[in-house]
């Protein structure tokens, strides 16, 4: 009998080891942002083929693939193919992970010779991740580049003022999927840099872009459901309300706006209360992320300095 339950636990334990294992993923995202990297300036991207999910959409210079596939045989690889002595970079300037998905930005840097002309592009570089089969994958990957210029005797000086040209509230984006329905948001992303936001730089109980200089935008290629209310496709502003305790979250119809100088609320398409939820770490630069959450669900989430706001979108 002794010996029939000690091997019952260390069955059990096996499982249980089993079970943990089946949870941790079997990769990082820092792996696989080092095997993208690498595998560019391989010039081998078949390694990518198994942390790209097939639901993948990437971002370019304003065009979309709508597969890694297509972008793999299409416009990367055979720019990648015809530059000589290429050395391609990314250095993370932000993440935000937790266990369903991670979100990496950051800049990039190509430098070559394509036709006989020097090369020296840089720009931003978005990365989102979810878990799939076990293993962290990219579902999103975006690009915003900068001109193509030869590289001159000014680089060095260029570089000296690179801190000064950044700008401080730089435009990015967030995506993410609801099922089939696609889900893109555009703004600008300021950072706390010491400032009191919430009551301060941020007034409570006014309309606030969530975001700086454009009004932001979130985009559904599909019809969508956000608090019991049906949402058309479209193209739509985000706003909020931020008080002490409760913010109001707005769909509004118009998204071509500074700021919220031109902000109609004849035009809300829904109004949400949510409770902002308090963090212990803060985080210095305006975030956005799109988490799925189900076979037709998603989180949007929202976080600046020790704040985070979310709500649902489901797709129809």
């Amino acid at each position: 009998m002794k010996k029939l339950f000690t091997t019952a636990i260390l069955a059990l334990s096996v499982l249980m080891i089993s079970c943990n294992d089946s949870v941790k993923p079997k990769n990082t995202a820092n792996e696989v942002l080092d095997l993208f990297v690498s595998s560019v300036n391989d010039k081998n991207l078949e390694p990518l083929n198994a942390v790209f999910s097939p639901k993948a959409k990437i971002y370019e210079q304003g065009s979309v693939d709508d597969s890694w596939e297509h972008y793999r045989d299409g416009h990367l690889g055979k720019e990648i193919e015809e530059m000589q002595e290429m050395t391609f970079s990314v250095e993370v300037a932000e993440s935000l992970v937790n266990k369903e998905m991670t979100l990496l930005r950051g800049n990039y840097l190509i430098k070559g010779e394509m036709q006989g002309q020097q090369i020296n592009s840089a720009g931003l570089v978005t990365l989102s991740m979810q878990v799939e089969e076990g293993m962290w994958k990219i579902v999103h990957l975006q690009f915003s580049r900068g001109c193509n210029k030869p590289a001159n005797d000014h680089a060095a000086h260029g570089a000296d003022n690179d801190d000064k040209s950044k700008p401080k509230s730089p435009k990015t984006a967030a995506m993410g999927n609801a099922g089939d329905t696609h889900i893109h948001i555009d703004y600008s992303s300021p950072s706390v840099r010491g400032r009191t936001i919430w009551g301060g730089l941020v007034e409570y109980d006014k309309v606030w872009a969530t975001g700086a200089h454009r009004a932001t935008a979130i985009n559904f290629s599909e019809d969508v459901e956000i608090n019991n209310t049906k949402v058309p496709a479209g193209k739509y502003g985000f706003f909020t309300i931020p008080g002490e305790n409760e913010w109001t979250l707005i769909i509004n119809k118009n998204w071509d706006q500074h700021m919220s100088d031109d902000y109609d609320p004849s035009l809300d398409v829904v109004r949400i209360k949510v409770n902002p939820e308090k963090l212990s770490e803060n985080q210095e630069a305006l975030t956005y992320a799109v988490n799925e959450t189900g076979n037709s669900t998603a989180e949007v989430t929202i976080v600046w300095e020790k704040l985070k706001v979310s709500f649902e979108v489901k797709s129809l």
